[in-house]
């Protein structure tokens, strides 16, 4: 039988009322080993992350949103690659889930217990971004931008952002850069945005790379090109009917090296993580790196 670690963050996702660490308590089967590390204060991390590797569980649940999950999902697969394997389990608690809807993790609270529970184990590709792990996907241009300015506004929530995206689309001017996959270069374009994927969506059933495969070993890369404002509607419909791959206004390449230059730093995104970087950005991928709980 395993025994978890469920590490839980309250305050992810947009249904802070309830107790989630009760929740899951109460979904818990008898006779299960666990513990549930509360994730009170951002400074707590580094001890619950602490107790979760060197105790002796089998398996350390992310409870929380797409952040939540990147932290402990970074934490894990460091451990790995030093030898102390351990597998992540995911109880979705956020607006997005990205890696958990990817790996059809269900969002029921009692689902997703009972398949960290009794789910199955298997491997899952790792990618980082100047240095940076992500699971789902990574980017620059519009995606990141939007990102930084939601991080920065006080509003939260679905809605709130896709009144900043509308508001954001009508001003935002496409970027320029070069590309470098697997040591070929590619001609200088004009990008909307340039996304690195390792699962298919972003979060909320929004399809960025429609082909992209967690356990293939591979980047795919979509470029979204320039495109006029009417545009865009046809563009977000092939996004959340999962067949992007056809739009006109798209490029989608596959790799396990990237290099991406800009003419100057600004924002990226991970995992809906908002960051800064520089010109160069370099993304990788590292197979199998990282054990999953999934059906």
């Amino acid at each position: 039988m395993r025994k978890i670690a469920f590490i839980v963050n309250p305050k992810s996702g947009q249904s802070r009322k309830q107790n989630r660490a009760e929740l899951i308590r109460s979904h818990i089967p008898p006779g299960v080993l666990y513990d549930i590390l509360l994730w009170e204060n951002p400074g707590q991390i580094t001890e619950l992350f602490r107790k979760a590797l060197e105790g002796d569980y089998d398996v350390v649940a992310a409870a929380g949103g797409d952040g939540t999950v990147n932290m402990v999902a970074t934490a894990l697969a460091e451990a790995t690659a030093e030898g102390n394997k351990k597998s992540l389990a995911i109880i979705p608690f956020g607006s997005g889930n990205g890696l958990a809807r990817h790996l059809r993790i269900p969002l029921d609270t009692s689902k997703a217990v009972a398949l960290a529970v009794n789910g199955r184990i298997q491997a899952i590709d790792v990618c980082k971004i100047n240095g940076k792990s992500f699971f789902c996907t990574a980017g620059v241009g519009f995606d990141a931008h939007i990102g930084k300015l939601f991080a920065e506004s006080r509003l939260r929530g679905m809605i709130s952002y896709a009144g900043m995206t509308l508001q954001e689309v009508l001003r935002y001017r496409p970027g320029k850069y070069k590309l470098t996959i697997d040591g070929k270069a590619l001609p200088e374009f004009q990008a909307f945005l340039v996304t690195f994927a390792n699962a298919a969506q972003y979060g909320g059933d929004a399809y960025i790379a429609p082909l992209a495969d967690i356990q293939d070993g591979l980047l795919d890369v979509t470029i979204i090109h320039p495109f006029p404002l009417l545009k865009g509607i046809p563009i977000v419909f092939r996004m959340f009917a999962n067949n992007l791959q056809h739009s006109s206004k798209t490029t989608m390449l596959k790799g396990k090296h990237i290099l991406l230059e800009r003419s100057a730093p600004g924002p990226v995104q991970y995992d809906g993580e908002p960051d800064v970087m520089g010109e160069k950005i370099e993304v990788t991928i590292h197979a199998g790196g990282l054990q999953v709980i999934a059906p």
